[in-house]
């Protein structure tokens, strides 16, 4: 494209370039013949006039005629042919006198009519002459004057003029090409990094910038690439992120049931083939309906994460009192059976948002703070206003989470301690499905925890 542009740039100029001095160099030339023109008639008129003036007064003061014109013709051709202008008297159409050193037929015949002048160029041997021709006054027309001026130095320095006008065309000429290659390489310059970086990202180099430099048009442009190009590197991380989520995730899913699978297969394949008491048969029974009891949780909860996901809610004010009460009822007789306390403050009296999903959030939040304390643990519900939101959070005295898990627990199928929550029947999917919820309410979830310590959950509303 650079070579293209240069060609057609530098081709438009040329041609513009030098028809301009194509121009130049004729309206010169005309010019120059217009002032020679000027001249020649002036000059042949001033000639004859004086020529004649002077002829009369020797003929009045009783001269003789010829000898006064040979006379009067040799003083004007001496003293013009100094300037390159030369003479020439005719008689009825003959030439009579003339001081012209070379000469041509076709200037020997003329008619010339009374008052009339001819003007026009000759070439003459290797010379170019400007030709005026007139009656010479005081003489009834029986005498021409002939006037011819050189003007083959004109030519000659019109001719040169032009030369160096070329001259000056061709150097001006190959300054442009090679300043226009400059600025055309320097124009481009963005141009070509824009491909070269477009090329590297189609090869997968994401993480490829244009340098930007200056504030012009062109640096903006490479701006605007840089920007698209960091936009296309995070879609395409958020791509791999989520593909790499989603192969984590049956990952996560395959070998969750795979254990339950092989157990009730087991089970099922010894209850068929041994020969076992009402005894054994019942412990196998039971054994199978509790793993089949787990896979049906797990069923569950992945159609409630892909519900959600999909769900447009429908928001309303939710009293925090009804709340609570609500999700204490039906986490009573697991906080009986754990021997933990529950305990709510509330500092604002509504939120906004569904009703029954934040119902569920909160008991997924506590089942949690239930599973991580001891007997004779505490769990703190409160509602309160924070950086202008509104809050809500869920706090225990538990075993806390580590630091570099606190990142993963919201991951499906993800365990601080895999057996202690298998053991209490947790899938790990509770708080994938609390963040589908706080992301259906436009809210962020956060957690907060220190090992030994205790954990502080929050959602909190960036909404009103």
């Amino acid at each position: 494209m650079k070579f293209r542009t240069f060609i057609a740039t530098f081709t438009l100029f040329l041609i513009v370039f030098f028809s301009s001095l194509f121009f130049i160099s004729v309206f010169i030339f005309n010019n120059q013949m217009d002032i020679i023109k000027e001249r020649g008639i002036n000059e042949h008129y001033f000639i004859s006039s004086s020529f004649g003036k002077d002829l009369m007064a020797i003929v009045d003061r009783g001269g003789n005629l010829d000898d006064a014109i040979e006379q009067l013709f040799n003083f004007y051709t001496e003293y013009y042919q100094k300037q390159g202008v030369f003479l020439e008297l005719l008689s009825q159409g003959k030439i009579i006198y003339s001081n012209l050193p070379e000469r041509s037929d076709e200037l020997t015949y003329y008619s010339i009519k009374s008052g009339i002048r001819k003007a026009s160029f000759h070439n003459i041997g290797d010379s170019v002459y400007f030709k005026v021709v007139g009656e010479l006054p005081g003489t009834d027309n029986r005498f021409n004057i002939q006037y011819l001026h050189d003007i083959s130095g004109n030519l000659k320095a019109w001719q040169k003029t032009q030369h160096i006008l070329l001259l000056v065309g061709i150097i001006f000429t190959i300054i442009l090409a090679v300043g226009l290659q400059l600025i055309l390489s320097r124009v481009f310059e963005p141009l070509d990094m824009v491909s070269t970086a477009s090329r590297k990202i189609a090869n997968g180099q994401y993480d490829d910038r244009i340098i930007v430099s200056g504030r012009n048009e062109l640096a903006e442009m490479a701006e605007s690439f840089n920007n698209m190009a960091e936009e296309i590197q995070r879609r395409i991380t958020q791509l791999a992120e989520a593909s790499e989520q989603k192969q984590q995730f049956v990952d996560n899913l395959a070998h969750e049931i795979r254990t339950p699978l092989t157990s009730v297969y087991g089970f099922a394949e010894y209850i068929q083939k041994a020969t076992i008491s009402d005894e054994e048969k019942m412990f196998a029974s039971s054994y199978i309906m509790s793993e089949s009891q787990y896979m049906l949780n797990i069923s569950n909860r992945l159609l409630e994460l892909a519900t959600l996901r999909n769900q447009v809610i429908k928001m309303k004010v939710v009293d925090v009192n009804s709340l609570f009460e609500h999700s204490q009822k039906s986490l009573a007789a697991k906080l009986d059976e754990s021997q933990i306390s529950l305990k709510w403050k509330i500092d604002i009296d509504s939120l906004y948002g569904d009703k029954d999903l934040l119902q569920s959030l909160l008991v997924n939040f506590t089942d949690n703070a239930i599973k991580a304390c001891n007997p004779g643990g505490v769990i703190v519900w409160n509602t309160y206003i924070e950086n202008g939101c509104r809050v809500l959070s869920v706090q225990d005295n538990g075993w806390g989470i580590p630091q570099d898990e606190i990142n993963k627990v919201t991951d499906p199928f993800y365990r601080v301690d895999k057996s202690r929550n298998r053991a209490k029947g947790g899938v790990g999917l509770g708080l994938s499905i609390c963040e589908q919820i706080a992301n259906c309410h436009n809210a962020v979830l956060s957690i907060e925890s220190l090992p030994n310590v205790g954990t502080i959950v929050k959602l909190t509303f960036t909404s009103s």
